[in-house]
């Protein structure tokens, strides 16, 4: 057994604590360890990799002959460990006589001094921790007896400017305390070998993969509405669909089985799904998110390990190793857009050996249902995203560290020379390719910004230096409030208020609003109808679809949907306006243009693809018709043109050059809202600006376009939010005749293009500009699709049922009676109250009285015309007064749904007024 490796007194500890047998992850990491090498352990969650970690370390501080202030640093990007396995290694330490100790941002002064004067074994730290305690004298000269570093989540790290400065910090600290042996622990990865890279910084890592140990057990679900889910999707506030969701859900934390994790991809998903399963299940739901408070978290946490909560509706923030207890089942409702993501999130369940992690996708429409499919089976053979996003040569956070290294001279009383910083920064894995060129920007820099002079600090250096240690932005959010009624609807990501300007139309909680203004941390919004332009209210946190899922989705799309057209049985899809040659495929470039407006690009690059397509396109195709809007998602670009799609121009900058296309993109990306945004994070790294400020000078990200801060902003978009390499790589296929363009004039949108002209959000609204035909469409098949209650004004018999289900001559089923009143915008049971009431001649106070004053409207209009009388009624906004001026205007020969749509649209403009 591999604890009989260890040194005696460590190994009785270890056995008396109950750790009887070793976990695969300990088996195959404790020898490597031990034996001095570079070691970076992949395990999924559960495995016992922190004891895999320092059960060696602990081993061969035992066997050290002396040991000098801090000889281990264990260093992870949560402010803390699992709190059952800080005790245990605590317990372990005091037992073996080694001393352990916990610091970062929130440690109590007292316990830093006692840290100085007498400084633990083992200390466990963050990232940005390490920054400060590099320039902190007496920790300096405690960390210079640094023997071992351990990097935990060090996948979390990797995609981040977060490890980027780690991996330089790590490199400082060679040069403090000489080489010390490096272990990194991290979850299942699609690129070993980049976070071994990382890790090592040049050095050889011997990569310990035990990942295929855990089995995975995902199901994809896609619950389709029934009757009774149209029945309940106005007490939900919901759509039926997503009602069948909800309670599909429902059903799983109401099995006998233990506790379920739920996963939402955004916050505001999370309270949405949560506080709908409340309304099923009662209290023993709770929320976890990262907008709350760290008190609401860990009892949320301590409240579920306890098993007072059946379920626990979370996002990201449940996925790394925080101490939940043991869950059986993990429900991600929606697609987890990455591979990596799912693996991670159904890590979480069966948590004890031999157990496989079992997992639901509860999918929402068929390419969300196709697209759980491909990653869940993805997921199963281990065959996770290649693609990180990896910081390379960033400039803002080189100017920090090079600030670091010249600050650290001056503690020890030396000078440096620039070859000397070369030489420290490459070492560091993202910046083995610095260019001298890169770095005299960057000296240049600090210098004319009074940072440096040379290399030697100057007096706002050490301000600087501590301002900056931390490089996660501010994601400050804003409560969004109703300007109209004063009530809050929802938040918006600082970014996103950011790239906005009033006026500027948006989506929140499928809604649409015109942005008024901001005052301090509220956003005021005010009630908008038409969708036209709307942007929808992205959360910072959103998952991208990476391009080789979507691709792989575009194919099993083509499939079914070719089949359905063909009349084979298969999966229940939508098919409208859809024939054999308009169904895109991976091998040809579908355009399809709408009523000559809207152009939509089934281009299925994924989000950052598609999102470098839209930007593109958007910017080159500007300069032919002017301003050119655009939205994307995975699988296709929307260009909304102010008069007409110009198809020449469309098919022309389709097939320009590279060199073209990527000088386009960069000028998009400098000119849009993003850039400025963006702009401010970098100016406030790099002490351009205060960490306080909330806004640039306008001219600012103009000035410094060529200079540190605009050539940063620019390449930590690329990284971030576009897949130029995709796009580049489409375009060049399509110039070399390998990919076909194929473009198509539609009368109206197809079921392929409805998902992005209605923003995915299944709005009451579409887009102004399509045809008066085309929308009178949408509002007939919503109007249809509603349920409606009826209340028989003789008998008091209530009836509820679909529109289009409903007699032409609609009547009571009770006692024949044809006097039917729409019951809407008042609860059924106050309706029949008041119908009593009148019947036995009870004094009614004012607002009864309007109540049985609208029943007994509604009730002639359905008396005299039958079932139309109850469509026109279940119209947004529509009661008996306006419903009568709609059927005159079918008398005059109107049509009705246009007339409906007139009627909503005014509704809209002027329901501010209204009381």
């Amino acid at each position: 057994m591999v604890f009989r490796l260890l040194h005696p007194k460590l190994m009785e500890a270890v056995e008396e604590l109950g750790y009887s047998e070793p976990t695969p992850a300990q088996s195959a990491a404790i020898p490597e360890i031990l034996s001095g090498s570079h070691v970076l352990l992949i395990a999924p969650t559960g495995s016992g990799k922190t004891e895999a970690a320092l059960f060696p370390v602990m081993s061969r501080l035992l066997e050290a002959e002396e040991r000098r202030g801090v000889s281990a640093l264990y260093i992870t990007p949560l402010r803390s460990l699992n709190r059952d396995l800080l005790r245990r290694l605590l317990a372990i330490a005091d037992k073996i006589g080694l001393t352990v100790a916990v610091r970062h941002s929130d440690t109590p002064e007292a316990e830093r001094r006692l840290q100085a004067a007498k400084p633990p074994d083992i200390l466990i730290t963050t990232p940005e921790t390490l920054q400060i305690l590099l320039l902190h004298k007496r920790m300096r000269q405690a960390l210079r007896g640094i023997r071992f570093v351990v990097v935990d989540e060090v996948h979390e790290l990797v995609n981040s400017k977060r490890g980027v400065q780690l991996a330089v910090g790590l490199e400082r600290l060679v040069e403090l305390a000489g080489e010390f042996q490096r272990v990194g622990l991290s979850a299942t990865v699609g690129a070993p070998e980049l976070v071994a890279g990382f890790l090592g910084g040049g050095r050889p890592v011997k990569v310990v993969d035990v990942s295929a140990e855990k089995r995975y057990e995902i199901d994809v679900v896609w619950p389709l509405p029934s009757d009774e889910d149209y029945v309940d999707a106005e007490k939900f506030d919901a759509t039926p669909e997503a009602v069948a969701r909800i309670k599909r859900v429902a059903e799983y934390v109401k099995s006998p089985r233990g506790p379920v994790l739920v996963f939402t991809n955004t916050r505001d998903g999370a309270e949405f799904l949560a506080s709908r399963l409340k309304q099923i299940l009662g209290d023993v739901v709770e929320v976890h998110h990262s907008s709350l408070s760290r008190e609401h978290r860990i009892s949320v946490e301590e409240r579920l390990k306890r098993g007072e909560l059946k379920a626990v509706v979370a996002t990201s923030s449940l996925e790394l190793g925080i101490d939940i207890g043991d869950v059986d089942l993990v429900v991600q409702y929606g697609s987890p857009r990455q591979v990596s993501k799912l693996v991670q999130r159904v890590g979480r369940a069966g948590h004890r050996l031999g157990l496989a992690s079992r997992g639901i996708v509860v999918a929402a429409d068929l390419e969300d249902y196709l697209e759980s499919e491909v990653i869940a089976e993805r997921a199963a053979k281990g065959l996770l995203e290649r693609e990180v996003e990896y910081h390379e040569n960033a400039l803002d956070v080189l100017l920090h560290q090079v600030l670091g290294i010249a600050l650290e001279a001056r503690l020890d009383g030396r000078e440096v020379e620039v070859d000397y910083v070369m030489r420290i920064v490459r070492r560091a894995h993202p910046y083995r390719n610095l260019t001298e060129e890169d770095l005299r920007l960057v000296l240049d820099f600090a210098e004319r910004h009074g940072l440096l002079k040379g290399l030697r600090p100057r007096k706002g250096s050490i301000r600087y230096y501590f301002e900056n240690v931390s490089t996660i932005p501010d994601e400050k959010s804003y409560r969004a409030v109703d300007d109209s009624t004063g009530r809050a609807v929802g938040e918006l990501d600082r970014e996103f208020v950011y790239s906005i300007e009033p006026g500027t139309k948006i989506v929140l909680s499928g809604r649409v609003w015109t942005f008024a203004r901001r005052e301090g941390d509220v956003v005021y919004l005010y009630p908008d109808y038409d969708v036209s332009g709307a942007l929808p209210a992205w959360l910072g946190e959103q998952i991208p679809v990476p391009y080789e899922i979507a691709q792989e989705v575009c194919k099993r799309r083509a499939e079914v949907l070719l089949r359905a057209l063909r009349g084979e049985e298969g999966l229940p899809v939508d098919v409208e306006g859809l024939t054999p040659e308009l169904v895109p495929t991976t091998n040809r470039l579908h355009v399809h243009i709408v009523e000559n407006r809207y152009a939509v690009v089934h281009s299925c690059l994924g989000h950052k693809g598609n999102e470098a397509l839209g930007a593109y396109l958007s910017h080159a195709l500007s300069g032919y018709v002017g301003p050119v809007g655009y939205r994307s998602d995975a699988y296709r670009v929307l260009l909304i043109f102010r008069d007409f799609a110009p198809l020449n121009a469309l098919e022309e900058v389709l097939r320009k050059p590279q060199w073209f296309v990527y000088t386009t993109l960069k000028n998009a990306v400098r000119s849009s809202k993003l850039f400025r945004y963006r702009f401010l994070q970098v100016a406030r790294r790099t002490g351009l600006v205060s960490k306080d400020a909330e806004d640039v000078p306008s001219r600012l990200p103009e000035v410094y376009a060529d200079d540190l801060p605009g050539v940063e902003t620019l390449n930590e978009i690329f990284v971030e939010r576009l897949d130029a390499k995709s796009l580049l790589s489409l375009l060049e296929k399509i110039a070399a005749g390998e990919v076909p363009l194929v473009v198509k004039r539609l009368v109206k949108p197809t079921a392929l293009e409805k998902p992005i002209l209605e923003e995915a959000l299944r709005l009451d609204f579409s887009f102004k500009g399509l045809s008066r035909e085309s929308l009178a469409d949408l509002v007939r098949r919503r109007i249809l699709n509603k349920y409606a209650t009826l209340l028989c004004l003789n008998c008091g018999w209530v009836y509820v049922a679909r529109a289009a289900a409903l007699p032409e001559d609609v009547s009571c089923q009770k006692c024949g009676v044809r006097a039917l009143a729409v019951v809407k915008g008042v609860d059924v049971e106050k309706a029949r109250q008041v119908l009593s009431k009148y019947k036995i001649r009870q004094r009614m106070s004012k607002e009864e009285a309007k109540i049985l004053e609208n029943l007994q409207l509604s009730a002639s209009l359905v008396l005299e015309h039958g079932k139309l009388g109850v469509l026109v009624q279940l119209a947004h906004g529509v009661g008996p007064k306006t419903a009568v001026k709609i059927l005159n205007k079918l008398v005059e020969g109107a049509d009705l749904w246009i007339a409906i749509m007139d009627a909503e649209r005014q509704f809209a403009t002027t329901r501010a007024f209204w009381d």
